[in-house]
């Protein structure tokens, strides 16, 4: 075989191993799929469940009842990116009237140390910008209590004063 045959060969065959490590890796819907259980225990509620399957998330115990919505992501990277849904139930206001509430939650995924977590993605408008909220384990992993690194790091920034001290 020719030294041109071997190189096509072998450039051939690295190619196609590339293309079909893309074709399988992980989906955003892959890396989601399961339950996950909210990590922080609030006196006797039921404890906060996200199960997700497919492009579908079934939401239990976050509001007054169950339910199942679809859900998009964006802004994917490496190992992060986040997961969003909306809700909209009623609501009885203090003056009697039921209105429309709608709720839009946004989920950040990601991977410390190997293990996947769904973080409350908060903005503040406190000088701090992005801080995380409860955060979520697959029910495998699950450990109550559990904070990320990120989530530290992040929360434990101090606001920006509002006003300036003589």
């Amino acid at each position: 075989m020719s030294i041109v045959k071997r190189v096509f060969k072998m450039t051939l065959a690295t190619v196609l191993s590339f293309m079909s490590a893309a074709v399988f890796a992980d989906t955003p819907a892959d890396e989601l799929s399961g339950t996950w259980i909210d990590t922080t225990k609030y006196k006797d509620y039921p404890l906060v469940k996200l199960h997700f399957s497919g492009s579908k998330i079934t939401v239990e115990n976050m509001f007054d009842k169950t339910f199942t919505v679809e859900y998009e992501i964006k802004d994917r990277e490496k190992d992060q990116f986040l997961v969003s849904f909306e809700y909209t139930y009623k609501v009885k206001r203090g003056n009697g009237r039921i209105i429309d509430r709608t709720e839009r939650p946004v989920f950040l995924f990601h991977v410390e140390d190997g293990l996947p977590i769904l973080s409350d993605h908060i903005f503040e408008y406190d000088g701090r910008g992005l801080i995380l909220g409860n955060e979520y384990l697959k029910e495998e992993n699950y450990r109550e209590g559990f904070e990320s690194l990120m989530k530290t790091k992040l929360n434990s920034r101090k606001p920006i004063p509002t006003y300036m001290e003589e």
